[in-house]
């Protein structure tokens, strides 16, 4: 809570329209755009922290640490380490600085000067110190852990040793003090009190509104710097209330739609400044302080605003807020004093990614005079349900006369996409910014895949396909997954990566003999679909070549000699056994004899057949191998002409 905002400010709003202009190039996001502050904290409760403004620098105070920052919104010093920083008070000479300890039942008095504590005020026997104001030498301290102890004390800050002074005690909760001039607001349970602190003693006043009114349970109470008027928030309809804090009658209603949060007043009392959270978006809303119009509203989707968190520092609002992650930032708004500009966006609602896409907009002044060429920064960033990512600069376009501009953009994945356009403003005008959203989809693909009608097996099986985009874009080099399934149940796992037009081959060797269905797959990317395909190819046992030599002509009783060989692909001949069988014809008739076995030692596959023929005939000799899982039977025939009796 702050006792000063700055000047008066004026209206600001974005809306949606067409326009054109000229594309320039890519650059960094506008100067004067507002922006967040990273504070280093996760949290997820909204109150018990604070933001206040005076010597040139902003403080705010988050959990364990309190951070100050300069007009720019740099971080210029944190105090870490405490316990449950909270309520904030300034001085007016913005020397010191009061922060609540609740956790350690302190008060810390801080030098802005060196950004150090230089004192502790012990509250051990008033518990959990939670909001705090300051005026004319005394802190109010608004304390209370739970039902029923809580209160109000002050302490002389101008002693060496202040002791507290109880001023309400045995409270349901803590109250919510403010204090400026002679005057100390409070809002205590059901209550907003006045009280008047010209006197050695703290006076009540009165009553602001009724008990058990709207106006009872004040998260933020603000004061004029002379305490002459005091604003409060109203819940039902939304407004902040200004009330003559010596008559205590209601003054003026300032409106808002949706739930009022926080809220400040200008040194001058020319501006009311209020922050409000309503359906998901932060805004801060500027009203005239004599005729309660709105004059400016600036709102933001992305984040939502602490209750009692806002003040000003010179031109510059500050906000606390936190984003869906429950991070904690500085919200900065600047430039609020100057006469409002008007910026609109829009952009198709759909695309394809990677496809072209035309956003147009318009920069209007408030006077209605012609802007003429502005440069106007237009940004991008990827919204998620796991976070938002980081804005990219799109482009920098000048606007035309009229203010109107056209840039073209490709997104580089699916997704949904923010594009914010800002113009940085001028000496006589706020700066101002315009956002619109675009969905992008994955653009389709295909891939094919071409096998042999036929293939056997130990032999290379060439595979051929090609992968496509709908978008007709040359794939590049992409890996994709072959999976080959086999008839025995087992699968393996292959690669093979695409030329620049997408085309691919594959060459593979069946282990075993059967149907093989082959899978090609490609994952997609950020930009495009994945695609599968699949082929079967039957694989042949491989073929077994057997050969068998000798003579062709012998007599009876001599012994005659064979010789052969067995070969094949992924055949291994030693160990294989060979059947052997001889067939003799001759006038007594046709006789066929199993002969022994051959069992092959030799890796080369060689080996002999030896017999002696007892009669003349013709002999034939068959030589066969049986089939197996990988491999055909086979056989070989040699036939011998034997001379001698019976021939």
């Amino acid at each position: 809570m702050s006792l000063r905002l700055g000047q008066r400010l004026l209206a600001c709003a974005a809306v949606v329209v067409t326009a054109a202009a000229m594309l320039v190039a890519q650059a960094p996001g506008a100067k004067a755009a507002d922006s967040l502050i990273d504070l280093g904290v996760d949290i997820d409760y909204m109150y018990g922290s604070d933001v206040v403004a005076g010597n040139d620098r902003v403080y705010a105070s988050v959990d364990d640490r309190i951070v100050a920052a300069d007009s720019r919104g740099v971080l210029t010093g944190a105090i870490t380490g405490l316990a449950g920083a909270g309520g904030l008070a300034m001085t007016p000479d913005g020397t010191r600085l009061y922060a609540a300890l609740r956790l350690s039942n302190e008060v810390a008095e801080i030098d802005t000067g060196s950004f150090s504590i230089t004192r502790r005020f012990d509250l051990a026997a008033y518990p959990c110190p939670r909001r705090v104001a300051w005026s004319g030498g005394r802190l109010y301290v608004g304390y209370g852990c739970s039902s029923g102890n809580g209160g109000l004390l002050g302490l002389d800050t101008t002693a060496a040793q202040p002791e507290p002074t109880p001023i309400i005690p045995r409270l349901n909760s803590f109250p919510v003090p403010a204090a400026a001039g002679s005057t100390l607001v409070v809002s205590a349970d059901n209550e907003t009190l006045v009280y008047d602190t010209s006197g050695a003693d703290v006076t009540l006043r009165g009553m602001l509104g009724q008990p058990s009114s709207i106006e009872s349970s004040q998260p933020d109470i603000t004061l004029t710097s002379d305490g002459s008027t005091a604003l409060t928030l109203h819940g039902s309809p939304n407004t902040y209330n200004a009330w003559d804090t010596t008559s205590l009658t209601l003054v003026r209603g300032y409106g808002t739609e949706g739930s009022a949060r926080a809220m400040a007043i200008s040194p001058d009392g020319a501006s009311v400044l209020g922050a409000q959270y309503f359906n998901g978006v932060s805004s801060i809303n500027v009203f005239d302080a004599a005729t309660g119009e709105n004059t400016f509203t600036y709102a933001d989707s992305d984040v939502e605003v602490f209750v009692g968190a806002l003040t000003n520092l010179g031109r510059v609002a500050f906000a606390l807020v936190k984003d869906a992650s429950d991070r904690v930032h500085l919200w900065r708004v600047p430039d609020v004093d100057l006469p409002a500009s008007t910026l609109t966006l829009t952009a198709p609602y759909t695309v394809d990614a990677v496809a072209p896409l035309t956003l147009t907009g318009r920069l209007a002044l408030a006077e209605g005079s012609a802007p003429g060429g502005q440069r106007v920064t237009v940004a991008r960033r990827v919204e998620s349900i796991d976070g938002n990512g980081p804005r990219e600069p799109v482009a920098e376009v000048t606007t035309a006369a009229d203010g109107s501009f056209t840039l073209t953009d490709a997104l580089p994945a699916a997704g949904r996409f923010r594009y914010e356009a800002v113009w940085d403003g001028d000496a006589e005008h706020r700066w101002t910014k315009a956002y619109t959203y675009v969905t992008a989809a994955k653009v389709r693909s295909s891939v094919s895949l071409d096998v042999p009608a036929s293939a056997t097996l130990f032999q290379p099986l060439t595979l051929t396909g090609r992968l496509a985009l709908a978008n007709g874009a040359a794939p590049g080099e992409q890996r994709l997954t072959v999976t080959r399934h086999a008839p025995d149940g087992t699968r393996l796992t292959l690669s093979a990566v695409t030329a620049a037009d997408g085309a691919y081959t594959l060459t593979d060797t069946p282990p075993v003999a059967g149907r093989y269905t082959y899978y090609v797959s490609w994952s997609g990317n950020a930009a495009y679909e994945l695609s599968y395909t699949s082929r079967s190819v039957p694989v042949a046992k491989a073929p077994v070549v057997l050969t068998l030599t000798g003579p062709e002509q012998s007599v009876a009783d001599r012994s005659v000699e064979l010789s052969g060989t067995l070969s094949g692909a992924g055949l291994d001949p030693a160990g294989t056994t060979l059947l052997v069988q001889r067939t003799v014809s001759n006038r007594e008739g046709t006789v066929t004899t199993r002969l022994p076995n051959i069992r092959l030692t030799s890796a080369d596959g060689s080996f002999t057949v030896a017999d002696t023929p007892q009669v003349g005939g013709d002999y034939t000799y068959s030589v066969r191998r049986l089939g197996d899982d990988t491999h055909l039977p086979t056989e070989a025939i040699h036939t011998l002409t034997v001379s001698g009796p019976l021939d």
